[in-house]
């Protein structure tokens, strides 16, 4: 949060690089207007236009006390610096800023808030997990969804879910019937997208004795299952043509006409539709009915995907671990830090019910009561674990690189990159020792790889030698 577009972009190459999402602002009235529970960290210059940078301060720290706020202050301003930690700010950088020094406080911040996360008791999760019926999650998303879920709970509006694969859509209709004036009667699901078209007519609607080949018995489908209940049709979005105009009928008249019958039976249900396509879009292309999709969409409700409630993750982890019965002494009721830490960045496009699956491979390859970051999938541990960068050109290599004609002008950048080669090279990669040869700054040498693009350029593995990881001592 900056008022220098400048310093903003400069920051945002920096974060962004290192993983993290960034969101920018100019002006304070405009964070104070966001919802900062999913964020990790706040960046924020004390030099605004609108409002004093200390007033944003305490604004931020009044609405979420365990949100790590790194300030931006200029040289000479170190007093006010000292002044924001001094009302709770968790780190300062001066200005003018170094890339090292304001990414290893915002990790070092961001690492805070997920210690805040995950430091929650399994008691209290267990309190607070529950929202409503069987959904998880304590997060503003959630909380906004239960909000619009207790509006329909008494109402026999339809209801149409929209979210991505794995979102939990399921559990939000059952909520609603449990929760509703259905709840005495059944609950009946069907997957449209598990059917062929004829078979999901006879699986709705049902079939008369002899109505085809292999009807040996009359079938009563799942309006006449859910009588004085919910249908839940899942992925309705799947539904062929035939099969949209006759959900419409029935929606309109209260009656069904099983397959190969001719005796109207009236049905009394609340339909609960879900699906993880936009059904709009659908309709603009002509592949759903827009009669019907006015009819099952009375009460549009989206499910928010796990990206954007990390903090339910904590106490999805503790509900997984209880509900599969892996708390007793011989399985797994926990996760290390740099488990939770890969866990919470990680983007789930599967969403929650990724989420299950990774837990329950985890706990599978865990010998111990606590998942470590070993047991997660390699996606997962590359999150959290440093680049592992490509070794440096052989001597050899360098030696074969054709040279400048004599009396040809060389650029300096390219003989210091030569240079720079062949002292990595004559000393086995160390760049303490190279930095020594060249007459340069460890932290120097460091900058000026980066700045030649050399770790992308180093891809001759015949001969090369491993670059030493950054921020562990020298041989």
């Amino acid at each position: 949060m900056s008022r220098d577009s400048t310093l903003r972009a400069l920051l945002r190459t920096w974060i962004e690089v290192e993983g993290f999402d960034v969101l920018e602002f100019e002006q304070g009235r405009d964070v104070l207007q966001c919802e900062t529970s999913e964020w990790a960290a706040v960046c924020l210059d004390l030099a605004l236009e609108d409002m004093g940078g200390m007033d944003v301060l305490r604004h931020l720290r009044a609405r979420d006390a365990l949100l790590p706020i790194v300030v931006l202050a200029a040289d000479q301003d170190i007093n006010a610096a000292v002044q924001a930690v001094r009302l709770g700010a968790h780190d300062y950088v001066t200005q003018p800023l170094e890339g090292p020094r304001i990414i290893r406080s915002l990790r070092e911040a961001a690492e805070y808030r997920w210690d805040s996360w995950r430091s929650r008791q399994p008691e209290q999760a267990a309190e607070e997990e529950l929202l409503m019926g069987r959904l998880i999650g304590r997060s503003p998303p959630m909380r906004a969804l239960v909000r619009q879920l207790q509006r329909v709970l008494q109402a026999e509006v339809p209801v149409c879910i929209f979210g991505e694969t794995g979102t939990g859509k399921e559990l939000v209709a059952r909520s609603i019937h449990e929760e509703g004036a259905r709840a005495r009667g059944p609950l009946v699901a069907v997957n449209c997208a598990a059917f062929a078209e004829s078979l999901l007519e006879s699986e709705l609607f049902g079939h008369d004795r002899g109505a085809f080949t292999g009807a040996f018995a009359t079938h009563k489908g799942c309006f006449e299952q859910a009588q004085g209940g919910t249908l839940f049709l899942d992925e309705v979005g799947e539904m062929s043509a035939s099969t949209q105009v006759r959900l419409l009928r029935t929606l309109q008249e209260r009656t069904i006409r099983r397959v190969g019958g001719t005796t109207e039976i009236r049905v009394d249900v609340r339909i609960i539709a879900a699906t993880h396509r936009d059904l709009l879009a659908e309709v603009k292309s002509g592949r759903f009915r827009e009669d019907l999709y006015y009819r099952l969409a009375v009460y549009p409700i989206q499910v928010p995907p796990l990206r954007e409630r990390t903090s339910d993750i904590p106490l999805f982890i503790n509900h997984f671990l209880r509900k599969s019965g892996w708390g007793d002494r011989s399985r797994p009721s926990r996760v290390s830090h740099e488990a939770l830490t890969a866990l919470l960045r990680y983007r789930w496009p599967g969403n929650v019910r990724e989420l299950e699956n990774v837990l329950q491979r985890a706990a599978l390859s865990c010998d111990g009561t606590q998942i470590e970051l070993a047991h997660l999938p390699a996606e997962l541990r590359a999150l959290v674990l440093p680049d592992i960068p490509k070794g440096f050109p052989s001597a050899r290599a360098v030696a074969a690189e054709p040279l400048p004609e004599v009396g040809a002008v060389v650029p300096l950048r390219e003989l210091e990159r030569r240079e720079i080669l062949k002292a990595l090279t004559v000393t086995h990669g160390s760049v303490a020792k190279a930095a020594r040869l060249l007459g340069l700054g460890r932290a120097t040498l460091y900058r000026r790889l980066g700045e030649l693009h050399l770790s992308s350029a180093m891809d001759d593995r015949s001969g090369g030698y491993p670059q030493p990881m950054r921020g562990l001592p020298e041989p």
